[in-house]
Order: C-alpha cells, then structure tokens, then sequence
C-alpha cells in the first residue's frame, strides 16, 4: 500500500513565524537561514498561487477602496476596459461609467460598504467608448482596519441581446397575430388565454365575447370528444402536430366548418395548445355536396343494376325505415375513413353485421376482419389472446402463438361487448392503438400491427368511464364514429321485409312461404326484447309448428289459405278462387308487384294475369 501521511495545516506565514521564534544564540546560523529562507519561499509560492487564480478568473476581477480606486484586479479589466496596469491603478473606477449608470454604481458600492454584499447591473465605458453591459458581485471587508470592497463583473452582452431578441420577437409575432388572416387561439384545458380578432369574428363575437367562451361550447356536439382526443393526444406526446376538420358553432346559432393544424407548447409554464384555424364552410359545403351527389349517383347504379327484392338490402342488412336509412349512411361515412368506429346497440339488433359492411366497403375489405367478444374470454387469458404468447411462457404454452393484434394486421379488429374488457387490458391495448406497439407474453421484442378498430356494446360506455369503469383515454380513442341501431320496435315499418327474408331462407327451396295478414299484423305489434334474433327464431319455428310462439304473449295461430277456405265452408269454386287469390298475391309480393316476373313466376301469360286480377279484384 503507498505510503499516507497527515497533510500539515501550517500556513506558510506559521512556518516564517515558527523559524524566527526557534532562531536562538545556541542555534547555528546556518540551521536559521536555512528555515528562513524555506519560509520565505512557501509564501512566495502562495502568493503566486492567488495572483495566478486571481488572473485566471472568468470576467473581471477588482478590489478597491472606498476612495474608489482600484488597488487589484485580473488582467481581464485591461483587456475589456481598454485601460494599461498604470492607468487602471490611477484612475476612479467610475470613470468606466456614464450618466444614470453612474449614480447607479455609486449607490450601489455605498450599500455594499454599508451592508456587506450587493449586485447591480450596469454598462462599462471603455476607453474607445465602446458600451458592455455587465453584471457586477461586490462583498466588503476590512483588512487593517480600512474597508475594501472585492468582486467580479461578468459580460451578459449574450443575455441582453437574448432578452432584446425576445421582445422584438414577441412583439413580431403579436403583431403577426393581429395581423395575419386566420384564426390564432391559444387554450390551456377548457379556458381561452388568447385570440386574435381573426379568430373572434370568425365565429361572430367580440374579442372579449370569444375570451369568455369556453373551447368546448365553440364545436358542435359531434365533434367535442374529438377535440378531447385531439388535446390529449397532443399533451401526451403521441403526436407533435395535428390537423383537423370540425363543425363549430357561430354566434348566430348556424353552424360553420373550420380547419386548421393544432400544436402542444409550453406557455408561462403551463402545457397549452396553439391552433390556427380558418373558415372552410363554403368549401366544405360544395365538396359534400359533391359528395353527396357521386353517392347518390352510386346508388342509383347500384340500384338499377339491383332486383326489386334487393332494394331495401345494405349486404347482409335489411330495412327500408327511415332510421336504418340514417344508419347506412354512417356505415358509409365510416368506410370511407380510418377512424375508429363503436356500435351501440340492443342485443339482436345486428351489430356485427353492421362492423362487417363498414370493414367489406373499407380499404380494408380484402384483408382479415377479426371478431372479439372481449366478455368470453377468461381474465387471465386476455393478455396472451391479444397479444399472443412465446412458447414457454406458461403452462401448456407449447408453441407460439399469434394474437388477436397478429391476425388483424392490416385489416379490422372487432371488440364485440367492449364494455366488459380489463380496465388493465385497455393501458395495453391503447398503447398499441396509438402507435406503441405491444409485446407477446414470455416476448421482450416490441411488435407493431396496423389495425382499425370498430368495437360494439350494448352498455352506456360514457357512464362507464365516468364511473371508473373505463378508461377516458380508451373511451375517446375508441369513441370517434359512434353509430347507434335501433331496435326492432322503433323500426316496425322493416318486420315485413325481415321475416320475408327469413321464410326465403328458411323455406328449404320447397318454395317460400306466405306470412297470412292476422300472423303480419301479430308480427308488427309485437315489442321485439330479443330484436332481429327473436324475429329469426320465430319465423323458423312459425314455420316447423305452423303457428307463432312469442316468449311472453299468447301464440297466435295461423292457418294456410286452402285450410282457411275450407273451414269457412267454401264450395269448390270459392276455394279455388281464395286459393288462386292467394297464389297471385302472394307472387305479386315476392316480385314487389312486378307484373312480367309475376306472370313468369306462376306460369301464364302477362295478359293471362291481367285478366284474372281484375276478376279476383288485385288490380
């Protein structure tokens, strides 16, 4: 080990002092020349050591009296003053002042002398008169009984400039903010902190007025969760700038579209969103208007090149009531896009059938559409299902195993029952929506799928995430397209077409059925708690018993035509007229009155028909 020893804590003047003191007759002279002389050289050598820190200081270095002269300084006051050693020794320090700086130094050393430390901020005059403001640090002692004031003084020429850059530019861009022809709003949370009056009169109020508003009460109710998102998003990181679309309100109640970018940023401290907006209401107006009018062409192409039959048919769904009509037109708002959809709707009403239109008319058709019923599937399975699995990860986890986001990659993921997911599922699952990524169990490698997510519920998902149940974050990714199908009841108008479609395909090619008009009506008038399922169930049952068997009133009995004529006691040739009657009524249906396809259908002539409708009275 190398060798330690106690560091001594004399000064060199207790050494010079130490050898005087031991200086004695019986000393020889030449043992005391020589501690003297060692003495003398420690104190030299601390000497230089202060002048060289001294010098070496950063800005400048000065001590003086309170004569004001400068006895000491580094040789940076020469440099920066402009000033030789000699002159520096023989001039005022204020003579490196002017004007109010002046009086302002001179009081400033007098407090410091006063209460033994000061700052102030001044300019130096050199003496080519060139001006450097400073920063100068001053402390008072006394050494000998007389007071000296030490300190330094640093360049702050970079802060100055910095401070007047940042004025200009605030002023620059609060000028650019009146000026400029778009809107500019700055917003922490749900408060307004600025507008300019581009902005204001935008929207039909006084700057005052606008600043009063909330940013909330300022977009139409569709898009006010789209507004949270958008804020979150940007507050959370997950995105540095966006842009964005949105129908807001004016003053005068009409509504008006504005579209413009968003960004996160730091204002006084606190996290806040700039947006820039403009009014796009005349443009966006003409482009859905030709929206609407290509639509409306396709559908009219679609439908000429449609049967009567198909007419009310949106794929797999069926109904020609204003409600489902309003439906399809979501449907087809949300195919067109990316955004994430969610399907409110009874149990029965068809909520899958509308997730599998919106994926089969998407960009997405041709790629897989993966269905989900988050309620079946076990707690301690949900992450592995999602996520897939390494093999090994867990008991009987012999293989891997691709997930739910696996499969879906490029396509639609369909979260039936979205509202009985893990609330801990959802931290994950978001991460993944927003871009995240996610990891398999047993994996440590982040994977990445592109995915669309449309999910469905039959719950109030909103109470859910104000109750704790679901995340806000989740509920606002998800909740971005919300389409709600009604059920079977507030759609009565669509019970003669859906259970004409279910007797089509449950006839068993032995030709379809016919519904009488007391069995229809029993059908209108029923309240429908199961919905389309239940009307499926009992239009098959109606046709293996012959009769209607609801879940809670009385079944109704229904009778063919040919068993009716002949309890009502009629001859041969009323049977035979009901019976033909019915025959023709009932091809009419099926061809929605189409007279040639009728005719086809039952084998006689077009003229042949005529003549025996207007005989049974069908014309």
């Amino acid at each position: 080990m190398p060798n330690t020893q106690k560091a001594s804590s004399k000064t060199p003047k207790d050494s010079l002092q130490a050898a005087k003191e031991k200086a004695s007759p019986e000393s020889s002279r030449g043992e005391q020349l020589q501690e003297l002389e060692a003495a003398l050289k420690a104190l030299a050598n601390e000497n230089q050591f202060f002048e060289t820190l001294i010098r070496g200081l950063p800005g400048i270095f000065y001590c003086f009296n309170d004569k004001l002269q400068v006895l000491r300084w580094n040789r940076n006051v020469e440099t920066v003053t402009g000033y030789t050693e000699e002159e520096v020794g023989s001039i005022s320090l204020l003579t490196l002042f002017k004007g109010g700086d002046k009086s302002l130094i001179r009081k400033s050393i007098k407090d410091v002398f006063v209460n033994g430390e000061g700052l102030a901020e001044s300019t130096i005059v050199t003496k080519d008169g060139k001006k450097i403001p400073y920063m100068f640090t001053g402390v008072s002692t006394r050494i000998n009984g007389a007071p000296y004031l030490m300190g330094m003084g640093l360049d702050i020429s970079a802060r100055k400039a910095a401070e007047r850059s940042l004025r200009e530019s605030e002023a620059l861009y609060r000028l650019l903010g009146e000026r400029i022809t778009e809107g500019v709003v700055l917003a922490h949370k749900n408060r307004f902190l600025f507008a300019n009056e581009a902005a204001a009169s935008m929207f039909g109020y006084t700057r005052e007025e606008f600043l009063a508003k909330t940013p909330e009460s300022m977009a139409a109710e569709p898009f006010r969760p789209y507004f949270l998102e958008l804020y979150e998003a940007l507050e959370s990181g997950a995105a540095e700038e966006r842009t964005f679309q949105a129908r807001c309100l004016h003053k005068m109640g009409n509504e008006l579209w504005v579209e413009g970018k968003a960004n996160f940023i730091t204002w006084k401290g606190r996290p806040s969103l700039l947006l820039t907006a403009r009014d796009i209401t005349e443009t966006k107006l003409r482009e859905l208007s030709m929206q609407e009018e290509a639509e409306n062409l396709r559908r009219e192409n679609v439908n000429l090149r449609s049967s009567m039959r198909d007419r009310y048919r949106f794929g797999n769904i069926i109904g020609k009531s204003t409600a489902m009509q309003e439906v399809y037109e979501l449907i087809l708002n949300a195919a067109a896009g990316e955004a994430n959809v969610i399907i409110y709707g009874e149990s029965g009403t068809g909520k899958e059938l509308a997730a599998r239109a919106i994926h089969k008319m998407s960009k997405r058709a041709d790629q897989p559409f993966v269905p989900v019923n988050c309620a079946a599937i076990p707690a301690n399975l949900l992450e592995s299902e999602f996520f897939g699995s390494r093999k090994g990860a867990f008991t009987g986890a012999h293989s891997n195993k691709e997930g739910f986001l696996d499969l879906a990659n490029g396509g639609t993921l369909f979260l039936d029952e979205v509202g009985e997911l893990d609330i801990m599922l959802q931290v994950k699952l978001l991460r993944a929506i927003e871009g995240g990524g996610y990891t398999p169990v047993g994996g440590n490698a982040v994977k990445f799928s592109d995915f669309r997510i449309i999910a469905a519920t039959n719950r109030n998902l909103l109470e859910q995430a104000r109750a704790g149940k679901m995340r806000e974050d989740f509920f606002f990714r998800i909740h971005i397209i919300p389409i709600n199908l009604p059920p079977l009841r507030q759609r009565r108008d669509d019970i003669p077409l859906l259970a004409e479609h279910f007797l089509k395909v449950y006839s068993g090619g032995q030709g379809q059925a016919v519904l009488p008009g007391k069995v229809l009506d029993a059908l209108v008038a029923y309240d429908w708690p199961g919905n389309v399922r239940e009307l499926q169930n009992v239009i098959q049952r109606y046709l293996t018993v012959n009769r209607l068997d609801f879940i809670s009133p009385e079944p109704v009995q229904a009778k063919a035509p040919l068993s009716q004529a002949m309890e009502n006691g009629a001859d041969l040739r009323g049977a035979t007229e009901n019976v033909e009657k019915a025959l023709i009524k009932k091809a009419l249906d099926q061809h929605r009155g189409h007279k040639s396809r009728t005719a086809e259908s039952l084998g006689i002539s077009r003229k042949t028909l005529f003549r025996k409708m207007k005989r049974l009275g069908l014309s």
